[in-house]
């Protein structure tokens, strides 16, 4: 697709990404998902006079981050969507942060995230989770290379098992969502990617 309108707020970052035209246009702030995401997202179409009736689709970041942000992004995208008539997608950022470095092999990678509460988002092979960064560095394997934006993190627990540490930071700005435009359908859906203490999802 060659219009498409990338939208995220997944952990109090509001970005909005438009590929018009083979033209992109971009803004990011550090501002409140709830009262700023709207009002960014409107002043680009504006500054740059985006004819939504052209808009091909729409794609959002799913998480794991700000539940809050998570939410507001994904709603506005999904009104959006449905009031243009349009598919939508969302991806996790675990996926948007492999698609940034061309690793071939990605069974000794462990990606991990930064949350709010001082925790850390990992995955490791199918499985996803939250823990500190203590507890993460006990449990991965010798001959890891971390990926993300918590790998100093992690790394200080796990300094005789680390390979390398990938520092990852923009993953987050939705210019990065619109590498997956290939991927929205009639059939794509948005949905959330929530990660609790409590729980342990297959992805």
């Amino acid at each position: 697709m060659k219009n498409v309108i990338a939208i995220s707020a997944c952990l109090k970052y509001c970005s909005v990404a438009i590929s018009y035209e083979n033209t992109l246009a971009e803004v990011n702030e550090n501002a409140d998902a709830a009262a700023h995401l709207v009002y960014l997202a409107d002043t680009l179409i504006k500054q740059y006079r985006i004819d939504l009736q052209k808009i091909e689709g729409i794609i959002t970041i799913a998480g794991p981050g700000s539940f809050t942000g998570i939410r507001v992004a994904q709603s506005f995208a999904k009104g959006l969507a449905l009031s243009l008539g349009l598919p939508a997608i969302s991806m996790n950022c675990f996926d948007i942060i492999k698609s940034i470095h061309d690793q071939q092999d990605f069974s000794n990678v462990v990606i991990v995230i930064k949350s709010e509460r001082g925790q850390v988002y990992y995955k490791i092979s199918d499985e996803i989770g939250i823990a500190t960064a203590e507890a993460l560095g006990n449990k991965i394997a010798i001959g890891t290379i971390l990926m993300g934006d918590a790998t100093a993190e992690v790394a200080a627990h796990a300094k005789d098992k680390i390979i390398s540490a990938i520092h990852v930071s923009d993953f987050r700005e939705a210019k990065r969502l619109l590498k997956f435009s290939h991927l929205i359908t009639a059939e794509s859906t948005i949905t959330p990617c929530y990660i609790s203490i409590a729980s342990t999802s297959k992805h």
